[in-house]
């Protein structure tokens, strides 16, 4: 090859190469920005929550099941892998599964210890019903399937946990109380080239009952310009007022401006938000 070819060919390249972003960008290729948030704590024993729970969430999971040791017709569970069953639970609220555990094999005094501890809404008009399945290669055996009765006098009440009785002489037990709690802002940003964005809110948090919503720009923090501030200055103005109140200036998608104080205060994390609750 001829050194101007060669000249040429790499002239080319480089241009190639510069393209490349451009081409990129006009694709639609975003950039992926971090997800930032105050941190949430779990309020001490006693601690007052304001505002209280919400009168249709509630903190639910499997307390345990106790099996019979045969089905009615007299046979061992399983014919492969051990005679008791691999039971899973289901609460079903209006026809729809709202928590399924995991697989428990092999006993039949299930616990479902890796089962999701959540507050899940349910309202006073939700028809409840509990589901126990054997879990089988080719198809799920029941085990029990009950109305769950007078779901709102026992919130009402003082008692550990519901037993529910099976017709073939199981129980299955649930604990249901007022929702849980943690403490924070309940607030979702990123930061993108000098600017700052809502992604997401917590729908029982301050950051809600404030109005911020997914989306709105972050114009200021403590009547500072986000779009001046060095890295990691907004994310402490933010965890550093939290507790006395962050003073932010917002605009929505619209294009409307407005002022928000949050103050650190009772969060009820819903089933689906991704906050862990014990």
């Amino acid at each position: 090859m001829k050194l101007g070819d060669r000249f040429l060919l790499g002239a080319r390249s480089g241009a190639l190469v510069a393209v490349i972003p451009l081409l990129l960008s006009l694709l639609g290729c975003s950039a992926v920005y971090p997800e930032l948030s105050p941190p949430l704590r779990t309020p001490p024993a006693g601690f007052h929550l304001d505002p209280p729970p919400p009168s249709d969430l509630f903190y639910f999971r499997f307390g345990g099941a106790d099996i019979p040791t045969k089905t009615r017709d007299g046979r061992h569970w399983d014919s492969v892998g051990g005679a008791a069953p691999d039971p899973f639970a289901k609460l079903i609220v209006n026809g729809k599964d709202l928590v399924v555990t995991s697989v428990e094999s092999d006993t039949i005094r299930p616990t479902w210890p890796e089962q999701d501890r959540a507050n899940y809404r349910i309202h006073p008009s939700d028809a409840l019903t509990v589901e126990v399945w054997d879990s089988n290669p080719l198809n799920n055996h029941p085990i029990c399937r009950e109305k769950v009765p007078s779901f709102q006098d026992f919130v009402k009440g003082d008692q550990p946990y519901m037993e529910i009785e099976c017709d073939n002489g199981g129980r299955v037990r649930l604990i249901v109380e007022q929702a849980h709690s943690r403490l924070g802002l309940g607030l979702y940003y990123e930061l993108r080239m000098q600017q700052a964005f809502v992604t997401r809110v917590l729908a029982e948090s301050p950051a809600s009952r404030a109005g911020l919503r997914g989306g709105e720009e972050i114009l200021t923090a403590q009547g500072q310009p986000v779009k001046t501030m060095e890295e990691g200055k907004l994310q402490s103005l933010i965890n550093a007022n939290a507790s006395i109140g962050v003073k932010l200036q917002v605009r929505s998608e619209s294009g409307a401006t407005r002022d928000v104080t949050l103050r650190d205060g009772a969060i009820y994390p819903v089933a689906g938000e991704g906050i862990p609750l014990e």
